[in-house]
């Protein structure tokens, strides 16, 4: 039985509950409001039972006035009665000793009695005691007239029989008016106690009305306030679950489906579009992360490829460096012998054959220092290309960077209007008093949510700024880079076109020593001619070991360079798995 009347109650509770939220302006009154609502309905019915506590108690208070004028009405009957007393011993006073005072005293009783009657009769409003009265009045007047006709005359006759025979009917008079009195006061105080049962009986109402008023009115502000609370209750715990969920990293949560313009419904709106905006924004920069990923590794490899060649270069430029100092060595050797040909003519043809070996030598070299140096102008080439392309790649991703930095402003302008909502659902909590604490801890909630996501978002834009730093200072040396991979090609092409000439130098100082050892006799003559070309030669020499060796400094800063930009994508790779690892905190 107690779990059937459960249930029915269960049941009633819901029907109003169903019946309140059909009313759509009730969904879009402000918290405060709705128990306002509620306050202003129970306050009217305690005004509704004032009324008629006060209608109940003015009854109370005529009827109080009438059994104090009923008192007052009998009162006045008794005195009648005492005047007629009064009367009948002025009578027999008067004829026991005919004294006329007893006369004057008589018309004094007379004028007090009809004084009593006027007060009297307004009292007298049923047919019952106007009878009455009348009678009383008669009596009076047969009193009267008793006393001037029969009393007043027999006395001055001194006719004491006559005089005691209208004693004698005064008295029966008397004792008929009194009893007539004594009846009407009676019939005047049952009307007394009749209306102080109805006054009695209207104060029983009234306290009745009033405890029945208060029980109504105060067990409708409970129900209301119930039913105001069941219903914020429910929402809040749907607000409670979503935040929870959205603290935990879970963004796939249903929409929040709360009807209504109050306070809870705007900070529902505002779960929903924080929950779509924070899983656009992380799927965004998860994708943004996978490229940044996807281009440091590739950074990475690029810069492995721009190590190896580098290296390769260097070892390149490093065996031309030691060609060109032999080669500078032999030539200056070279101008020392053509300074001693002119002095050692006669032994010039026993050393031509030496010269001839050692300008063959020269020329092996050369042709070789003239190959490498294609060599290395072909791999500075494929340098320069794979800069130019690391550089390009730096940019795009120094632009998805930006991206990512744009959608972190986004996410903290949506947690700021979400931490002010919370603080201005606070404020109105605070307003509600009691009733919107539990609305105050949805609100501190909702705070705490922000204040994370704002945490989150400081976290990574610190990550996105050290990513942006990084790309910044990648770009900044693979443009460096790419300056001294430029100059170097250059100077590489500058010291192939230097080979060039020494070979053609080479080759025309081969041919000249050939022709000294075919025409021996005509050295001499031309002595001079081969000293200036053999100072040519030096002069060229050691201008290709200075170009070998600014080269290979520039080698060796852009090998330098390339272990930086290593680094330095090494480095973004690990931001980029760190970024990837807060993301994985969010489930989407």
């Amino acid at each position: 039985m107690k779990g059937l009347k459960g249930k029915k109650r269960q049941d009633k509770t819901k029907d109003v509950s169903i019946s309140v939220k059909g009313f759509k302006w009730w969904h879009n009154l402000k918290v405060g409001y709705k128990y306002g609502v509620a306050f202003s309905i129970t306050t009217i019915l305690f005004c509704i039972s004032a009324v008629i506590i006060f209608f109940q108690l003015y009854n109370v208070k005529t009827l109080m006035v009438e059994v104090e004028e009923s008192g007052g009405h009998s009162v006045l009957v008794t005195e009648m009665a005492g005047v007629f007393n009064q009367l009948g011993s002025e009578i027999s006073l008067y004829i026991q000793d005919s004294n006329g005072k007893h006369v004057v005293a008589f018309e004094d009783l007379s004028k007090e009695y009809d004084e009593l009657a006027k007060q009297l009769k307004p009292a007298i409003n049923t047919k019952e005691l106007e009878q009455l009265f009348k009678q009383v009045d008669s009596n009076k007047n047969k009193l009267t007239d008793l006393f001037d006709e029969e009393v007043f005359p027999a006395v001055k006759a001194a006719n004491f029989l006559d005089s005691t025979k209208a004693s004698k009917a005064a008295d029966e008079t008397i004792n008929s008016t009194v009893g007539i009195l004594d009846q009407l006061r009676r019939i005047m105080k049952n009307e007394s106690e009749t209306a102080v049962n109805s006054a009695n009986t209207n104060v029983s109402g009234t306290i009745l009305v009033l405890l029945i008023s208060i029980i109504v009115s105060t067990g409708f502000a409970i129900m209301c306030i119930m039913l105001i609370g069941k219903s914020l209750g429910r929402q809040f715990k749907k607000l409670i679950g979503i935040s929870n969920s959205i603290a935990e990293g879970n963004l796939n949560v249903k929409k929040i489906q709360i009807k209504g313009n109050d306070e809870i419904g705007l900070l529902s709106n505002a779960l929903n579009v924080m929950s779509e905006s924070l899983s656009s924004m992380i799927r965004e920069i998860s994708s943004v992360s996978t490229q940044v990923s996807s281009k440091s590794s590739e950074l990475m490899l690029s810069s492995g490829e721009v190590k190896a060649a580098s290296q390769q270069v260097a070892s390149t430029v490093q065996e031309l460096s030691t060609g060109a100092e032999e080669q500078a060595h032999t030539s200056t050797l070279l101008a020392k012998m053509m300074d001693e040909y002119s002095k050692k003519i006669n032994a010039a043809n026993d050393d031509g054959s030496q010269v001839r070996i050692s300008s063959l030598q020269v020329l092996e070299l050369t042709q070789k220092g003239n190959k490498y140096m294609d060599d290395s102008t072909d791999q500075m080439s494929k340098i320069n290309e794979i800069m130019e392309s690391s550089v390009a790649r730096v940019k795009g991703l120094d632009e998805q960077t930006k991206q990512i930095s744009t959608l972190v402003k986004v996410i903290r302008d949506i947690a700021d209007q979400t931490n002010l909502l919370a603080l201005n659902a606070a404020i109105e909590a605070a307003r509600a008093g009691d009733q919107g604490r539990g609305f105050a801890v949805v609100a501190d909630e909702v705070r705490k949510l922000a204040e994370q996501v704002s945490h989150s978002v400081a976290d990574i834009t610190h990550i996105v700024g050290s990513i942006q730093s990084e790309s910044n200072s990648v770009a900044n040396s693979l443009q460096n880079g790419y300056r001294e991979v430029d100059e170097g090609t250059k100077q590489i092409k500058v010291t192939g076109q230097t080979f060039k000439d020494i070979n053609l130098a080479v080759s025309t100082m081969v041919e000249r020593i050939q022709d000294i050892s075919e025409h021996l006799d005509s050295v001499a003559q031309t002595t001079v001619e081969m000293n200036t070309s053999v100072d040519n030669i030096a002069a060229v020499s050691e201008q290709s070991a200075a170009g070998i060796e600014q080269t290979s400094a520039s080698v060796q800063q852009t090998n330098s360079s390339m272990e930086q930009i290593s680094d330095h994508a090494e480095l973004l790779s690990s931001l980029a798995d760190q970024l990837d690892n807060m993301i994985s905190r969010f489930r989407l």
